[in-house]
């Protein structure tokens, strides 16, 4: 992912690393506002299609760049159909520390406690300075609802032991589970509620009307592409 880093080096002065009593000058942290610039960078990054996953979809919130938005849409697996949305928390250390992700939508999974807190351990046991960035959360966050992922896990890593006992000893229920809660995040309590206030990713119902627009244009569309295939 390319993004700029700026570091508290090319603030200062190589030359003037002690003052003229021979003691040491700290070194200085970046402004905020170069912190604010490296997340707005990371943000317009990914609003790039080929760098954020698919399915999942950011925003700010309203008033700091320190605390992300998102929403997971699932199509497949077994959480298919599933509209997950999401709070990522950027620290001022970032990306020195890593972001914290909790769940707003209920959801059962080994790797998400009761509070909706995702652990990052199974993906970065170590968060790595400078090399591990949001894309790489993101992908994360995606990849922990696919098999693979879920198969991989061991018990020490997981925050719902239940979750994680039902998903190796008797999949059938598991699978109820997670189908249970990728229905009921698309319900219109879950689906249509605003909280918190400062989440600017907002769903509103569609009367008939404007669906029945929507689906006639997208209908044309797909017709004249068609026409001009043959």
């Amino acid at each position: 992912m390319n993004t700029t880093t700026i570091t508290s080096s090319s603030l200062l002065d190589d030359s003037d690393d002690n003052d003229e009593h021979g003691t040491t000058m700290e070194q200085i942290n970046p402004p905020p506002c170069y912190r604010r610039y490296e997340l707005l960078t990371e943000f317009m990054n990914l609003q790039n299609g080929s760098h954020c996953p698919l399915g999942i979809y950011l925003m700010p919130c309203a008033g700091t760049l320190n605390v992300w938005y998102g929403v997971l849409f699932l199509h497949q697996g077994l959480y298919s159909s599933g509209v997950f949305k999401f709070r990522i928390v950027i620290p001022d250390k970032y990306p020195s520390a890593a972001p914290s992700v909790t769940f707003l939508t209920d959801v059962f999974h080994p790797l998400i406690d009761s509070q909706g807190n995702l652990t990052l351990t199974p993906g970065f046991p170590v968060w790595r300075a400078h090399q591990d960035y949001l894309i790489h959360l993101l992908r994360y966050i995606k990849n922990i609802f696919k098999r693979s992922l879920l198969s991989s896990l061991s018990d020490p890593v997981c925050l719902d032991k239940e979750a994680y006992r039902l998903y190796r000893q008797d999949g059938n229920v598991f699978r109820k589970m997670a189908q249970q809660c990728a229905q009921l995040s698309i319900t219109e309590f879950y689906l249509f509620d605003h909280f918190p206030n400062n989440n600017l990713i907002r769903f509103t119902p569609m009367n008939e009307l404007v669906f029945g627009k929507l689906y006639s244009n997208h209908s044309h569309t797909t017709s004249d592409s068609l026409s001009l295939l043959q």
